[in-house]
């Protein structure tokens, strides 16, 4: 199945291994969201998940998708370090010789 980031990151924070379960979440969260594109997001991810023989392949597809967003937050993560790191800040001025 090919998603979005978008689409990962929703099923990320709103996906658990069961699916039926997910699309429940996901068409509640679609019916309160305010936003209309985030409504659509929400309503147009679970009728993709819902979709037949979905069964046969979510569990393995959540499974990797949580593995593969842990690293992608993970390496965010660290770029957003590195980027705002100032170490010059750190030390005084260099001594005369």
């Amino acid at each position: 199945m090919k998603m979005n980031l978008n689409e990962m990151e929703a099923l990320y924070a709103f996906g658990c291994p069961n699916r039926k379960a997910t699309i429940e979440r996901l068409r509640l969260v679609a019916a309160i969201a305010p936003d209309p594109a985030a409504k659509k997001l929400f309503y147009m991810l679970s009728i993709k998940l819902s979709a037949e023989g979905a069964d046969r392949w979510y569990r393995c597809f959540y499974h990797n998708l949580r593995v593969r967003m842990d690293e992608y937050y993970h390496d965010k993560a660290v770029m957003e370090r590195v980027l705002n790191d100032r170490r010059e800040d750190c030390y005084g001025e260099a001594d005369e010789v």
